[in-house]
């Protein structure tokens, strides 16, 4: 049922479900309860889809079409999906500035676009993911980047091309997760009988970092990852969040790749006291 009219400044519970509606339409919000200017851009974004006014407040009509967004990725917890997009392009306002144009990680990855979309690696799903989405020549520029190793020199080569924020959300959405909710689902026992921000966390490492539970190095880097295959396949979904933790001793001075393990084991543990509330 629709909440109660919001403004820039609010908090609160009904802000935190209208963040999580937001979220829907892919405003990477978090949802912390507190209407501030992002919150507001996302609802006047949203508003001027709707055909409504675009006061930035929300009101009956902009509840009554919130409410009605299907969920982007019905396998996971809208906020699962938000949380994915967040650790790939921060906010909506830093895609707009800096990851809208095609970049290079470094090391082994292709140039790479929207949200994660790796160019070397999705060659073969590049024409049915976005031939409908890109303009002719951005098309055309991209796809002499599909499966070779990205270079600074290949990221200048495209300097002045833009991937749609809408054209990314989509390709993430309908095309990315369902691929890495089959992963998940293939690679963790019990997947579907766990909450939806559970399988959400799952759907995250597998995005980050793939399913493949052997590597043959010598610090054994998937030792986690088949920790976290047996507590589920033995009923002990609580022993998840410190084997996700455990991750952090692979990269003990990459202090992005530390926080990111830390953030998906307190979303799993969330899941789990969600569920037995």
């Amino acid at each position: 049922m629709p909440g109660p009219e919001l403004h820039q400044g609010d908090r609160g519970e009904d802000v935190a479900r209208c963040q999580g509606l937001l979220n829907r339409d892919g405003a990477v919000l978090d949802e912390d309860g507190q209407y501030g200017p992002g919150t507001a851009g996302a609802v006047r974004a949203c508003q001027v889809k709707a055909g409504l006014p675009a006061t930035g407040a929300v009101d009956a009509g902009t509840w009554a079409w919130l409410e009605a967004l299907p969920e982007p990725c019905p396998d996971i917890a809208t906020r699962a999906v938000a949380y994915i997009a967040q650790e790939e392009v921060t906010n909506r306002a830093h895609y707009d500035a800096v990851v809208a144009a095609p970049s290079y990680p470094g090391g082994a990855s292709g140039i790479t676009i929207g949200i994660g979309y790796d160019l070397r690696f999705e060659a073969a799903h590049f024409a049915a993911d976005w031939g409908d989405r890109l303009d002719g020549a951005t098309h055309d520029a991209l796809a002499g980047c599909l499966g070779r190793q990205g270079t600074p020199a290949g990221v200048a080569a495209l300097a002045g091309l833009r991937i749609p924020w809408d054209a990314a959300w989509f390709v993430f959405t309908r095309r990315s997760l369902p691929n890495y909710v089959a992963q998940a689902r293939a690679a963790f026992p019990g997947f579907d009988a766990l909450p939806r921000l559970c399988r959400g966390v799952l759907v995250s490492l597998a995005y980050n970092r793939g399913t493949a539970m052997q590597d043959g190095t010598p610090d054994d880097r998937r030792r986690e990852m088949r920790d976290i295959r047996d507590a589920l396949a033995a009923g002990r979904p609580e022993d998840v969040p410190p084997a996700i933790l455990a991750m952090q001793r692979l990269w003990p001075t990459v202090r992005g790749l530390r926080d990111r393990r830390a953030r998906e084991a307190a979303l799993f543990a969330e899941g789990l006291n969600q569920q037995n509330e």
